[in-house]
């Protein structure tokens, strides 16, 4: 059989419902001529009349109602596929794959599911880590979105950014350094919890090359020998126990401090930057920019963060 024109099969469906070659021209905007003739290739193309002239107008072959059902079928599944992604949470049933750590784990994924558990119920998140570069993450197609610091990167990808984040320095409540106003010098004289990563696609690069920087920043990649780290730890919640239990300090996110306040024993000190902050933001695939469902996560997460 040769191939069908989608716009013949147009003309049928519509002149199996309407009986009339001039209804039929006034809705596919057409001229009559137009009509006739997309009938005329049809019926060559199947070998059958398809449409009858009758007083009543035009009558179906029994090879036209065979075939309506698909036909009319087949034009409203390709009118879907090809329609704009529609998304409705409420009875949506995917599943979305974030990449965050433990500051994001902390701050954000709780008010998250919380939400989504409100709102659609069917949909299922999971958390992963970012256990390599997250770009390439991305491009794999492991995950659909990740949560991570701020950088430049390749066209290929959107970022949003989120909030900008201030790193401090905190110790323990009820030790020597949260009797007094501590100068920086002091706080460096105190041993230290650091945290380091090695995944350049979460956090800033930084290099600790002396002592201003390293409180500047809470990320370490280089340990300097004039601090004294006996600790070396992931993540800032980690970090913060230590402290609260300790004689230790360590520099940690204003948000994740204020926080640990509530329940573990420690004070913030001061800030660990006296002008600088960290920019933290979501990272997706262009490929995914126009699913619906994929719009309706980022703008989830947009709002959460908006309150901080």
């Amino acid at each position: 059989m040769a191939e069908i024109d989608l716009n013949l099969l147009r003309v049928f469906d519509a002149l199996f419902e309407m009986r009339s070659v001039t209804r039929v021209a006034d809705r596919l905007g057409l001229t009559q001529s137009a009509v006739s003739h997309a009938l005329g290739r049809l019926r060559r193309v199947l070998d059958d009349p398809l449409f009858i002239r009758s007083p009543q107008g035009l009558q179906p072959s029994t090879r036209a109602v065979q075939i309506a059902p698909g036909v009319r079928a087949s034009l409203q599944q390709l009118r879907d596929t090809l329609a704009p992604s529609r998304f409705d949470p409420a009875s949506a049933t995917r599943s979305f794959t974030i990449a965050a750590g433990a500051y994001f784990c902390a701050l954000i994924v709780p008010a998250l599911m919380e939400h989504i558990r409100e709102a659609a119920p069917g949909v299922s998140v999971q958390i992963v880590p970012l256990i390599e570069n997250g770009t390439a993450m991305l491009d794999r197609g492991i995950i659909d979105l990740a949560l991570s610091g701020m950088q430049d990167i390749p066209s290929r990808f959107m970022s949003v950014p989120l909030f900008r984040e201030e790193m401090v320095w905190i110790a323990r409540r009820t030790g020597t350094l949260a009797s007094q106003s501590p100068s920086l010098a002091q706080i460096l004289r105190h041993p230290r919890v650091r945290i380091a990563t090695y995944r350049q696609f979460t956090t800033p690069k930084v290099v600790d090359n002396d002592l201003a920087e390293a409180a500047n920043h809470i990320i370490e990649w280089a340990p300097h020998p004039a601090l004294h780290a006996p600790a070396t730890v992931y993540d800032s919640r980690t970090a913060v126990a230590i402290v609260g239990r300790t004689d230790m300090v360590a520099c940690v996110s204003r948000r994740i401090a204020e926080r640990a306040m509530i329940s573990d024993d420690i004070t913030v000190l001061m800030p660990a930057a006296r002008s600088e902050s960290i920019s933290l933001a979501m990272t997706w695939h262009r490929r995914q920019d126009a699913d619906a469902g994929f719009g309706w996560l980022r703008d989830l997460i947009a709002t959460i963060t908006a309150q901080f």
